[in-house]
Parts: C-alpha cells; sequence; structure tokens
C-alpha cells in the first residue's frame, strides 16, 4: 500500500488534517464588479440554444394497410420491401411507421411501412 501523505506525519495525523472542520466555511465565488476602479463587463449566463429539433414529425399512414398488418400479428409473414428484399419471420409489432419481425429468438428486422411492398400471411377470417 502506498503512502499518500507526508513522511513527517504519520497517518492518523494526516488524515485529521485533512478532515472538513466544522469552522471551515465554503462561499460561493463572488464575481467582481469592479476592477481598477473600472466596471467589470460580462455577459448574462443563459443557455445556448442547441440544434433546432423540428417541431413536428411527419409520416405517411396507410390507415387499411396498417389495420391488416396489425391483424397478422403473432402469425408467420413474408413481406417484400422497395429494395426488392424479401424478409420472412413472426410478426411482433406493428407501429404507425414500421413494423418488427422477428427471423429467430434472437434476431428481429424493423422495417418501415412506407419501404413495404406487400406482404403475405395467412388469410383472415
Amino acid at each position: 500500500m502506498s503512502k499518500m501523505y507526508d513522511s513527517n506525519y504519520t497517518k492518523q495525523e494526516y488524515e485529521r488534517s485533512m478532515k472538513y472542520q466544522p469552522s471551515m466555511k465554503v462561499h460561493p465565488v463572488d464575481q467582481p464588479a469592479f476592477v481598477n476602479q473600472n466596471q467589470v463587463l460580462y455577459s448574462p449566463i443563459f443557455p445556448v440554444p442547441a440544434v433546432p429539433q423540428p417541431t413536428f414529425y411527419v409520416t405517411s399512414l396507410d390507415p387499411v394497410f396498417v389495420d391488416h398488418l396489425s391483424r397478422h400479428t403473432d402469425m408467420e409473414i413474408m413481406v417484400e420491401t422497395t429494395s426488392g428484399k424479401v424478409v420472412e419471420g413472426l410478426l411482433t409489432a406493428v407501429a404507425v411507421d414500421h413494423i418488427q419481425i422477428n427471423i429467430n429468438e434472437d434476431r428481429a428486422i424493423h422495417l418501415r411501412i412506407s419501404e413495404i411492398v406487400f406482404f403475405e400471411g395467412f388469410p383472415i377470417g
């Protein structure tokens, strides 16, 4: 164990000197109003505006298509995307803008509804 204190002190003396003493008061940092009889120029503290965030979120919505997809929740489906990729798996979730298809027990794919050309599933009666 390395010593972090001066060798002239014992360990107990060092620890006692480092403890907070009630007579020591912590004061806030005061900003001077005058330096060399001149008024200090300063800027008021205010939050800096961050990157502007969009105030609304827009998505194209096909209510009937989303309804048909949601009826196939927890069923095996096949989906073709606009890029021509075919995805098969268990449809586990349907949101306003995307769906989740579980490919196997530890992998899932999230597809935007706007990228779906068509899907194929069991008929719903």
